[in-house]
């Protein structure tokens, strides 16, 4: 499992998209890992994509991770967790091994409230709340996503899109919850600003963290169709005339 696999594997879903809708180019939506994932194919492959929109949107990755930690921290020490504090004393600013990191993103997540109750009743309605999807998969989910960090850790948290990725031939959106502290905004807001693409558009998602698709799903729905697709369409009637 490495950066340039996945890419490859992006590549044939986008080929055969292509041929399934007959067009030529198509949007790519790429969120959190795959906000990284998405930028470096879209700067591969710019003749196959006709807009990015990236959320959760990854720039220097190092960054943001010790944005991250460092926002952790601060709130265990304004709750007055010690048994918090304690462990992200432990384990100690970035850069984190899997399991330092596993540790940090559960304190992170508890103290982001995304492990309440409603939250996860939302987050579940998102990813059970289609008939290809089981709740007998999430044991399996979950034991992947330990398995790809623990595969591909090393590389991904070395990425850097400023400088791997800092132009792009279509038009870029970014949608980005005000709340997210696992990919801290101003590390997004930071390869937004240096991106070179021949439109840029910021989209704040003002009750959203990390998923604005789950927080705000009316919202983020909207400015697809209102935002982006308008401007796939201009691309796709540009081309054929």
């Amino acid at each position: 499992m490495t950066v340039d696999r996945f890419i490859a594997d992006l590549d044939e879903l986008v080929n055969v998209t292509r041929s399934g809708l007959g067009k030529n180019k198509i949007a790519i939506f790429g969120h959190s890992w795959g906000s990284a994932l998405g930028a470096l194919y879209a700067a591969r492959f710019p003749e196959k994509v006709a807009a990015y929109v990236g959320s959760g949107q990854i720039g220097n990755w190092a960054a943001g991770e010790s944005a991250s930690y460092a926002f952790a921290l601060a709130e265990a020490e304004r709750l007055g967790d010690r048994s918090a504090l304690r462990n992200l004393r432990a384990i100690g600013p970035p850069p984190h091994s899997p399991e330092a990191l596993w540790t940090e993103r559960s304190l992170l997540s508890r103290f982001e409230g995304r492990l309440g109750a409603k939250a996860m009743w939302k987050l579940g309605r998102v990813v059970l709340g289609v008939p290809e999807s089981s709740i007998f998969d999430l044991p399996n989910t979950v034991r992947g996503f330990r398995f790809s960090l623990d595969a591909m850790w090393s590389e991904v948290s070395r990425l850097n899109l400023v400088d791997l990725a800092p132009k792009l031939e279509m038009p870029v959106f970014f949608f980005l919850g005000r709340k997210d502290h696992w990919v801290p905004t101003e590390t997004s807001l930071e390869y937004f600003e240096a991106l070179t693409a021949p439109s840029k558009k910021l989209v704040w998602f003002e009750e959203s963290g990390h998923e604005p698709f789950v927080d705000e799903p009316r919202k983020f729905n909207a400015a697809m169709i209102e935002l982006v697709r308008p401007v796939v369409n201009k691309r796709e009637r540009a081309r054929a005339a």
